[in-house]
Formats: C-alpha cells, structure tokens, sequence
C-alpha cells in the first residue's frame, strides 16, 4: 500500500510515511516528496566522508526524484548519544528514511527494530577484507592488515551495522558482490559514485596561463599522471614507461604529476582539459577517480586494466597493468597525433565526454532515489 499523501503547514512536522505535497502554480503541477534525514560522524569532503556533501548537494537541488533532505545529523558514531540524536531528528523531522553516508559511521545504524529503513553507503570493503593486488613492480596494499586495537574495534562495530542496515549502497559492482557476500541478510543495490560533469565540463575551458610556470612549455606535448610516493599510484611505473620512450619523443614530452591529498581541484581541471593524456597505471580506490574526471573533461585516459577500472572506462583506454611496452606504444600514438595537428590544442574526447556524462551527478541522483524506493517498499524490484 503506497503511504498517504496530505498537505501540511511549512516548517510544520509530518508524520513518517506521510508524503509532502509541493505545488508549483506556474506549471499547475503537484508533486510528492518524501524526506531522508542523513547521519555522518564529519561533515568532511575527503576519503570516505567524501561521499555526504555529494548526497546532500542532490537531494537538495532536487536531483532525487521524490525525495528531499529533511535534515542532517553530524554527530560522533563512537559517543552512546548519537542513536538518540538520529532518532530525535527523524521524529522532529516527520522523516520516511535514514541514510548513513560514510561506512565507517555504519555503527550509527539503530540497534533496535525501527519503523523506518536504514541505509548505508558502501565505497568499498576492503578495510573488511584487506588484500594486495599483484601491480608487477609493487605489490598494492588495499586495507590494513593489522589495524590497532581501536580500528579494529571500529570496524567490528561498522560490520555489525552493516548487518543491521534494510540497505546497504554499493558504489561498485565489484564492491556490489563482495557486499552481497559477506552480508546475505543485508539487500545491497548498486549506487555509484559520480562525477560533476559540469566542473569538468571541457566547454568551460580554462585559461592554461593560469598555471603559470607550472603549466610548462605549450610546445611540449603535455602528458598528466596522479600521484607521487603513494604504492596505489605506481609513480614508479610512469617514470619506467616514460624513460622507455625514443628520445625524439621524450623530449617532446612534458610530464606533470599531480599531487595526491588535498590539492587544487582548479589547476587540476586546467591540466586535464589541455592534457594530451592521462597516465594512470594505478588502482582507483578513493570517492574521486582521476580516470573519469578526466574524461568528463575530455581527456584521453590510459589506465591499467585493474578491476573497476572496466567499469566505466572503454576497451580502448585499458593497458596491462604490469606491461610497459604497451603503455610505450600507446604514448608514441598520442604524441604522433599531437606532432600531426602541429601541437596545436587538441579537441575534447566527446566519446569520453559522453560517457562521463553517464556516471554524472544527474545518474547518481536517479539511481539514489530508486534505491531509497526499494528500502521504502514503495516499488517493485
């Protein structure tokens, strides 16, 4: 039975279950908003905390499609406060769902039964489940292998949690499975992780002088790799590659690594839109991935064929991981069609753009609110 809808004074609680109606008098048009109050332990915009201004900036330019955010929660998962918090918000709120955006807060999911569904984003699971991927010349490390007494205890705490969710949220077909495994009482769907196509947006494009002597010669053939000292990146890999290159090509090269961390996200936008190319030999395993910032803005990617990566990329931008004779090959080819054009500015990759354009923010909005109907009951699978 789908819930009942009824008007409601503004700023007025309602009752769970019970639909908002909004009328919009220019289009004479009524429309049904349910309400999800969302819970983080930080309010943070790196690692996994990542994920919440990103659900929040959704739900509150109405890129759900029924629903809206009826409030956030920022409180401390470990302090014994944080459950009567959330319930005092969904209550005050008159809210249909709960949403815990960081899987590392999924301790907050209640312990007792509650009359609305729990959800919980799931990036990955390697913290779960630590494990090295084979990369040839260094082994990646994915999770802790021997965490300290506290993680530990934070994490016994999340996979506890997890277990208790209607609901956890997958950001990955890969992470998708591994879920479905290791929680069979749990339903899991699939919401990925998207880009702001708009930022990347290749039409919108930045004026390279901005970056000052960084930017390099714009004779040179610009070439874009991630990462320095971090295993995940393979640096390593990129200076093989490149010192394998013939010299007439190297020396038409201009290689420039972007820091990991906290770094300039305009100056990186800048690169990628005058790039030639991005090199990324390594894993993606962070909420931003490098490879489909840079194709939204329009930027051939030459990635590893790792898992994920053939999750979004196309057949033409995977190499072998561990086999730098294929990445030469494939430099010399962006670098002969950068000498043919005459070095002049290449044109946005539409195809990259295109499918970039799949995984944007409008995408994730869509496949958000499906999933928040699906915890809800209110559509068939």
């Amino acid at each position: 039975m789908m819930p009942e809808n009824r008007w409601h004074p503004p700023n007025e609680a309602v009752e769970p279950g019970v639909g908002i109606l909004v009328y919009y008098p220019e289009s004479c048009s009524v429309f049904v908003f349910r309400r999800v109050v969302l819970a983080s332990g930080s309010k943070g915009d790196s690692g996994y905390g990542a994920n919440h201004p990103v659900v929040e900036w959704l739900l509150d330019r109405a890129k759900t499609p029924g629903w809206t955010r009826a409030s956030t929660v920022i409180t401390d998962a470990s302090s014994r406060s944080h459950a009567k918090k959330i319930a005092n918000s969904i209550e005050e709120a008159g809210a249909d769902l709960l949403h815990i955006t960081n899987q590392l807060d999924a301790g907050m999911v209640p312990t007792k039964s509650v009359e609305f569904p729990v959800v919980v984003s799931v990036h990955d699971l390697y913290d779960f489940r630590p494990r090295a991927i084979d990369a040839g010349d260094v082994p990646v490390p994915l999770g802790d292998r021997f965490p300290s007494s506290a993680k530990s205890r934070l994490l016994s705490s999340c996979k506890e949690g997890m277990s208790r969710a209607d609901m956890l949220l997958c950001s990955s077909n890969r992470t998708l499975l591994e879920a479905r495994e290791m929680f069979p009482q749990t339903r899991c769907e699939l919401v990925r992780d998207s880009v702001d196509e708009s930022f990347w947006n290749p039409r919108k494009l930045r004026d390279r002088e901005v970056l000052g002597d960084a930017g390099g010669d714009e004779g040179k053939c610009l070439i874009v790799s991630v990462g320095e000292k971090d295993p995940r990146w393979r640096s390593q890999f990129v200076d093989e590659v490149i010192s394998m290159l013939p010299e007439d090509v190297r020396e038409d090269i201009l290689l420039v690594k972007i820091g990991s961390g906290k770094v300039d996200l305009e100056r990186v936008a800048t690169y990628l839109q005058h790039a030639e190319c991005l090199l990324y030999p390594g894993v993606s395993v962070g909420f931003q991935s490098p490879p489909l910032e840079a194709m939204a803005a329009g930027c051939i990617v030459l990635a590893s064929n790792f898992p994920l990566h053939d999750e979004y990329l196309p057949p033409r931008s995977l190499l072998p991981a561990t086999d730098p004779d294929h990445w030469v090959s494939a430099i010399v080819d962006v670098h002969s069609e950068w000498a043919r054009a005459g070095g002049v500015p290449r044109l946005p990759d539409e195809e990259l753009v295109s499918m970039a354009g799949s995984f944007g923010r409008e995408a994730h909005g869509v496949a958000l609110a499906r999933a928040y109907d699906l915890a809800l009951g209110s559509v068939e699978r």
